[in-house]
């Protein structure tokens, strides 16, 4: 093997392991960003669960703050 081959050889495994390494943090940082996106999924669907339940109390105590103002009594 020639010295150029040599070097060659070692430019290629270096270029490897550094391919290697990188697709290892993707890898991790893939993983991560989704165990994220799958907490945010479920803290949305939390969220709009306590939504849906707030705003179903406002209309309740609306309609019965109507009924006890005179306009509420003129209907």
């Amino acid at each position: 093997m020639t010295d150029l081959e040599r070097e060659l050889l070692r430019a290629f495994e270096q270029l490897q392991t550094a391919y290697e390494t990188q697709h290892q943090e993707w890898q991790s940082a893939y993983a991560s960003l989704q165990a994220m996106f799958e907490a945010t999924q479920r803290d949305n669907a939390a969220l709009s669960d306590q939504v849906q339940r707030l705003s179903r109390q406002v209309n309740d105590l609306s309609e019965k703050v109507s009924r006890w103002t005179p306009e509420g009594t003129r209907r």
